[in-house]
């Protein structure tokens, strides 16, 4: 009896043990049983809406207005989760957290989701590829979106991926871009160092990585009649201190000379990230227009108005989503940031070629 109630307590206390090592960040595992919608990649996509910046920690009513817009897919640009502080820790447990908001469950049961990540689900504050924990993140990442493990090589490193929708004449391809896995040190303002958030330009770094590159290559030679491209930060944007493309500007260059040089048409970017919606236009020689559409927060809003020489219409502040939607008949297509509602504050139409 005694020898029974020793390995019973024994037992317990693995147990115990157990428990408490699931709340590290190298232990916890969380893979969803939400029910979510899987993606008719056969069928014709006409709206697409997209957000970024949800706070599992935080009420998300917006999904409401999100699902009544009755998009065909909606894509997560990352900063899906919040788990770059110790109290948001293991991000496997934020995962979890997401998966009990109403709101949220009600879309996923009737809309399909793409996502990539930003910096606060890969696990640091504009983390980049010395973050020791992104190995750890982007097993997360996988275990919570299970569609990407399914959609990527073994071998590849980061979590880009790219998926192609829709019938021949009407087909939408979606390049979800990483800019965290391989993103170079960012370089601080002399004066302003640990203060984050104000970050000049540097000659040298990456924000894709080679690999990246290359594959990016490859999917704007692919025939498409639409292309969106998501990338957690801002790209044409360029004026603002924070996170962006212009950080690196060898790299900005490099992807506008890629759009030129690839001849891919109908490129639409989407980016979140800054807790504001904007509206960003670009006219590249030799090219033609390029819009950047920039969609944050689902439910951070932030007090702040912002400026860029390349912004079209109004910024704005509040809780917001992007809609876009395409008129195949007119080659149109109508990109609205939304609020509550589904209020639209700013909107582009851009004409397919």
């Amino acid at each position: 009896m005694k020898k029974i109630l020793l390995l019973s307590l024994f037992i317990l206390g693995c147990a115990q043990t157990a428990k408490h090592d699931s709340g590290s960040s190298t232990s916890a595992t969380y893979i969803s049983s939400l029910p979510s919608q899987e993606i008719v990649y056969e069928k014709p996509v006409n709206k697409i809406a997209f957000g970024s910046c949800a706070n599992q920690d935080q009420p998300e009513p917006l999904w409401k207005d999100v699902l009544q817009a009755k998009p065909d897919l909606f894509l997560f640009m990352g900063d899906n989760v919040y788990a770059s502080h110790p109290t948001q820790q293991p991000i496997a447990e934020q995962y979890r957290k997401m998966d009990q908001i109403p709101e949220y469950i009600a879309i996923r049961k009737e809309v399909p989701f793409m996502a990539t990540w930003d910096d606060h689900d890969f696990g640091e504050r504009d983390g980049g590829s010395d973050f020791k924990g992104k190995d750890n993140a982007r097993r997360d990442f996988l275990n919570y979106w299970g569609y990407v493990k399914n959609s990527i090589p073994l071998e590849q490193k980061g979590i880009y991926h790219a998926k192609m929708i829709g019938p021949k004449k009407k087909s939408v391809q979606v390049i979800m871009l990483d800019t965290r896995y391989f993103r170079s040190p960012l370089k601080e303002s002399p004066g302003n160092e640990g203060k984050a958030q104000d970050y000049i330009p540097q000659d040298e770094g990456t924000i894709l990585g080679e690999a990246q590159w290359e594959w990016l290559e490859t999917q704007l030679k692919r025939p498409a009649e639409v292309r969106f491209i998501v990338s957690s930060i801002q790209l044409i944007a360029n004026d603002p201190k924070y996170e962006k493309w212009g950080n690196f500007p060898k790299e900005r260059q490099r992807f506008f000379d890629l759009l030129k040089s690839t001849r891919a048409k109908n490129v639409i970017l989407l980016s979140g990230d800054r807790h504001i919606a904007s509206i960003s236009k670009m006219d590249l020689k030799n090219y033609g227009s390029l819009y950047e559409i920039t969609s944050s927060s689902i439910n951070r809003a932030n007090k702040y108005s912002d400026a860029d020489s390349h912004y079209v219409g109004p910024v704005y502040s509040k809780e917001n989503f992007g809609l876009a939607d395409i008129d195949w008949k007119k080659k149109l297509v109508t990109v609205d940031i939304r609020g509550f509602n589904n209020e639209v504050v700013n909107s582009v139409k851009i004409k397919l070629r």
